[in-house]
């Protein structure tokens, strides 16, 4: 029984040790990359990635993406694996691409659409002036989807992030703050 006791006290200790040391150096983890942030603050804007330095067409938006690393990345690459093709003719577009991702632990979907502004067919009116004037469209009888225009009018991004009440947004949260940056990002895109 003493034998018995004493395994049970051996492990319990071991388990606060392994556990103290993994609390430590999480925190390490954490304080340096705070201090590494803090440090290349002010030059991280400089080396972030203009617009400009990317082809005006979808691939040069996922490139800009990429780089931004709102996608998701495999060895420093974006992750073929979590691209979709999408049947972008549903509305109007010339090309278009579904990325699953994630930020701050969430799921996110990013859809991104390219459209040819010389040879608009009526779907693609309709669903730009929708996307200009509300801010969504909508598809064959479908809810509507909640959507966001590029600044030259050139593309479309649908942005869906669960964890986001769009009724009630919680501002400060890490995603919604992400959200704001990527669509920020995405709109002024060439």
């Amino acid at each position: 029984m003493k034998r018995f006791i004493a395994a049970i006290l051996c492990v319990g200790l071991i388990a606060a040790v392994s556990t103290g040391c993994a609390y430590k150096d999480a925190l390490s983890k954490e304080n340096k990359a705070t201090q590494a942030t803090e440090a290349t603050g002010s030059s991280a804007t400089a080396d972030e990635p203009k617009p400009a330095d990317f082809k005006d067409n979808l691939e040069g938006l996922i490139s800009y993406f990429t780089e931004l690393e709102y996608l998701a990345m495999k060895d420093g690459k974006l992750d073929e694996s979590s691209v979709t093709v999408m049947d972008a003719s549903l509305i109007g577009a010339k090309e278009g691409k579904k990325f699953i991702t994630a930020y701050g632990g969430k799921a996110i979907t990013i859809e991104l659409y390219e459209y040819d502004l010389k040879n608009l067919n009526d779907t693609a009116k309709t669903v730009v002036e929708s996307v200009k004037n509300s801010g969504e469209f909508t598809i064959l009888d479908l809810p509507s989807v909640k959507a966001y225009l590029s600044n030259n009018g050139r593309y479309i991004m649908v942005y869906t992030d669960a964890s986001i009440d769009d009724a009630n947004p919680d501002k400060e949260s890490d995603n919604y703050k992400h959200r704001e940056e990527v669509i920020k990002n995405f709109k002024s895109f060439i």
